[in-house]
């Protein structure tokens, strides 16, 4: 089954988010800094936090357009994605709001935002199908 054209930055960030998690899961001491000790988890937290986000977002793309609700799950699991990814960004605002990692989080909330946005179309034609049929 190949991706839907119109989810390949969907994927990315899905995919992303899984080996970002999975990273974070590594015995390696990945996330000592002061900024991260201070951001409410512990780094192997983050990571389960990551992985669960990104392996549960490719299910949902794995699933979306089986049935007419799935783009419902489809648009949930973005949230949660944004969420995760907004907690980090906040977090490190708040330290030091001149570091990368506020860059680089805010271009992943901009992503998953653009990713809510074309979850929440299709959600409403999903709603508007489903409706003509019954």
């Amino acid at each position: 089954m190949r991706p839907h054209p119109d989810r390949r930055i969907e994927w990315c960030l899905a995919l992303q988010t899984l080996a970002f998690g999975l990273f974070l899961t590594l015995p390696a001491v990945s996330m000592d800094a002061i900024a991260f000790m201070q951001l409410w988890m512990p780094g192997a937290w983050w990571g389960v936090t990551f992985a669960a986000t990104g392996a549960l977002h490719c299910l949902a793309l794995l699933l979306n357009g089986r049935r007419w609700w799935t783009p419902y799950v489809r648009a949930a699991m973005t949230i949660s994605n944004l969420l995760a990814y907004t907690l980090l960004l906040a977090g490190f605002w708040l330290l030091d709001p001149h570091t990368t990692a506020v860059a680089t989080y805010g271009g992943l909330c901009v992503a998953a935002c653009t990713c809510l946005y074309g979850a929440i179309k299709d959600s409403v034609h999903a709603g508007d199908t489903h409706a003509v049929r019954r």
